[in-house]
């Protein structure tokens, strides 16, 4: 298995010279049953997880636009010791069924720590989404954190060593 790597500016740069060998993997994956590499996928996250503190990295919260739901707004509005209405002016603009935080890094990041932990929206609650039916139909939007999130760049990484990808065949 490769190296666990935790340098965000190496991962940075791999990813993007390993941008070409990533489609090839994602055409690669098709070949697998779901359920399987399902299950590969959530044990490379649950040996992988643990040994990334996210805290110390907060990363994700950096660089990606997060969403709440209406129905999450006050508790986030109530962090903020503002009115819902205020929040939706000062920190989010509807976007579909969802609200998206408007500035990076988040405002609710405080010192690589969200002050809204307790009450975060859902979708940063399950982030970085590597879990769950049919990853390889899921691939292309994990893709989209792999050069910013340490957990999802060393879960693909070490997919590709435990599926045998070979990486000359792109």
């Amino acid at each position: 298995m490769p190296t666990l790597s935790l340098d965000l500016s190496y991962i940075k740069a791999q990813a993007k010279k390993n941008e070409p060998e990533n489609h090839a993997f994602a055409k690669f994956l098709r070949q697998f049953p779901s359920s399987m590499l399902d299950a590969l996928v959530a044990s490379l996250c649950d040996d992988i997880e643990p040994k990334i503190d996210c805290k110390a990295c907060a990363n994700c919260c950096k660089n990606l636009y997060a969403a709440a739901f209406e129905h999450e707004l006050p508790a986030l509005a109530q962090v903020k010791s503002v009115s819902v209405e205020t929040f939706k002016e000062q920190f989010v603009k509807p976007y579909k069924d969802a609200y998206y935080f408007t500035t990076k890094p988040c405002p609710m990041l405080h010192e690589n720590l969200c002050s809204a932990y307790d009450v975060r929206p859902v979708c940063c609650r399950t982030f970085p989404n590597l879990k769950g039916e049919h990853f390889k139909y899921r691939f292309h939007m994990v893709m989209e954190k792999y050069s910013i999130c340490p957990i999802v760049f060393n879960v693909v990484e070490r997919l590709k060593v435990a599926l045998s990808f070979p990486k000359d065949a792109h």
